[in-house]
C-alpha cells in the first residue's frame, strides 16, 4: 500500500463535548476554555484522547476499506487543541496523527480475526 495522508479539522468544542459525552467523560479540559488554560493548555480546549485515536482508526478504515483490525497498539505522544487541524499519515500498518507536523498519537494496527 501507498502512503496516503488525510485531514482532520479544524477540531471544535462543540465535537469535544459530544465525544465527551459519548466516552463519559467530565474531564473540564475537555468542555471549557476556562479549565485549559488554568491545566496549562492555553486558551483552547483539549482534544479527548480516544477521539485522536478515532482519526488514525477513520484514516486506516479508508485505506483499507475490506480489511478487519485484529488488533491497535497505540501511544500517545502529544494532545490535540481546539481549532487544531491534523493530517493522520498512513503507511501500510502504520499510522501517525500529526498536529502541526509533530506526531501526537502513532498506532500499528494488526489486520484479520482478532484472537
Amino acid at each position: 500500500m501507498n502512503r496516503s495522508d488525510t485531514q482532520f479539522g479544524p477540531v471544535s468544542g462543540p465535537d469535544m463535548a459530544e465525544w465527551c459525552a459519548l466516552l463519559n467523560d467530565d474531564n473540564q479540559i475537555h468542555l471549557t476554555r476556562e479549565a485549559a488554560e488554568a491545566a496549562g493548555f492555553g486558551p483552547n480546549r483539549v482534544n479527548p484522547g480516544p477521539a485522536n485515536l478515532a482519526y488514525l482508526m477513520s484514516a486506516m478504515m479508508t485505506a483499507n476499506p475490506d480489511t478487519a483490525f485484529a488488533t491497535v497498539d497505540a501511544r500517545f505522544t502529544g494532545n490535540v487543541l481546539e481549532d487544531d487541524t491534523l493530517v493522520a499519515r498512513v503507511d501500510s500498518d502504520e499510522a501517525t496523527l500529526l498536529r502541526d507536523g509533530t506526531p501526537v498519537v502513532t498506532a500499528t494496527f494488526t489486520f484479520g480475526e482478532p484472537e
